[in-house]
């Protein structure tokens, strides 16, 4: 055999045994949003790529607004699997992208978590059908209202939400989860997106949220109050109907099975997420509520990165970092500075790493300059996890 076969041929089995200790290395994840996708074909395509690309696990969304994206005896079948519009809501596909992402998943050997927004009701200019058994239309008081009381509608931009702070909401949200962890056990996570209330100044002028009959009801009666949106008391109360919800999807998942992981994405900016939006992941890893968290930590420099995780580290015991999967954004990020920030989170001591998101890296499922990018660093690290962890053990 000549030197350069030799060579390459090393190469080649150095590479392929990296691939094959993915499964085993640090936590590299990709989210792929449910627009990535609209065909069996697609679902194959991107669980094939994400391999390719050095990840390992999978977010791969599965519901929305409230519609989910396999069978279900709870909620209707998503209208975009129809290429039509919302009027196809309820109709079936002819195919399951929930069970073709498990099994294509689980042949390439990575893990995959189903990711559901959890809040969101619908979303859109025109509004879900009449005859229909989704919550805007069969259940509309259990959707948010601003401290005004105005019914905080759906639009192009953005969702309707249902209130944590309604035990009804609460009970539903656990039955969803439930029967998805019931049909899919082989899941290696459930991932939960938008736990939280809408920010005071996301939906346009200020709007707080929620003050629908039950969540005021509620909080009158531990309070003794009316709720305002500068009570500390409210703030609290928001954090705790969000824990609420969380443990009523917990439970739900555990009295099916103990294996599935639940994990949560959140603000990691702590004090706007606690202030506003209900959200305290320090009280969700305390609790135990979830199995581990991932902060957006969406910066558009690497100083940025640096400092917004540096506030986020003060927040938590160290003991909770390997609890923690950070969020990067390579959307509006270019290549060098996508690469910058990876690498810088690499370096910490953080629990693993999720990209947003799949279409941001495989436009058209073809790779980009910032996939190739990212391709080199991540395998860099597969090479660096798999010599650390097949090194002989120390001489007694």
């Amino acid at each position: 055999m000549t030197k350069k076969l030799f060579v390459l041929f090393s190469v080649g089995i150095v590479y392929c045994a990296a691939i094959a200790w993915q499964a085993a290395a640090s936590p590299r994840g990709l989210w792929v949003t449910r627009f990535d996708y609209k065909s069996a074909t697609d679902v194959i395509q991107i669980v094939q790529n994400a391999r390719s690309l050095g990840a390992n696990q999978i977010y791969f969304q599965v519901r929305g607004n409230a519609t989910v994206f396999y069978p279900s005896k709870i909620e209707p079948w998503a209208w975009e699997l129809n290429n039509g519009s919302p009027e196809t809501i309820g109709k079936d596909p002819g195919w399951n992208p929930m069970q073709v992402a498990l099994d294509e998943s689980k042949k390439q050997g990575l893990e995959l978590h189903a990711w559901l927004n959890v809040f969101p009701g619908w979303r859109g200019a025109i509004p879900a059908p009449k005859g229909t058994n989704h919550p805007w239309v069969v259940h509309r008081s259990w959707f948010m209202i601003d401290h005004r009381g105005v019914l905080l509608r759906p639009s192009r931009s953005f969702y309707s939400f249902l209130s944590p702070g309604n035990p009804e909401v609460r009970s539903y949200l656990g039955s969803v989860f439930g029967e998805l962890a019931q049909n899919y056990p082989r899941l290696d996570g459930i991932h939960m997106d938008y736990i939280r209330y809408p920010g005071r100044t996301e939906v346009g002028n200020f709007r707080d949220f929620s003050y629908d009959a039950a969540s005021v009801n509620a909080f009158k009666k531990i309070y003794k109050k009316n709720p305002q949106y500068d009570l500390p008391e409210w703030q609290r109360f928001k954090c705790d109907q969000v824990n609420a919800s969380i443990q009523a999807i917990r439970d739900a998942i555990r009295s099916v099975t103990t294996t599935i992981q639940l994990s949560a994405t959140c603000f990691a900016d702590i004090s706007r997420a606690t202030e506003e939006k209900g959200q305290d992941p320090r009280e969700w890893l305390k609790k135990g509520l979830v199995d581990f968290v991932v902060p957006m930590a969406y910066e558009r420099t690497s100083e940025g990165l640096t400092s917004r995780l540096e506030a986020w580290n003060q927040s938590f015991d160290d003991s909770f970092f390997g609890k923690m999967a950070i969020g990067l954004n390579v959307d509006f990020n270019n290549e060098s500075e996508c690469v910058r920030q990876l690498e810088y989170v690499q370096k910490q001591d953080y629990g693993g790493i999720v990209l947003f998101a799949y279409s941001s890296l495989f436009p058209q499922h073809k790779a980009n300059r910032k996939a190739e990018l990212i391709r080199s660093v991540w395998h860099e690290q597969l090479l660096r996890d798999l010599l650390q962890n097949s090194s002989p053990p120390l001489s007694q």
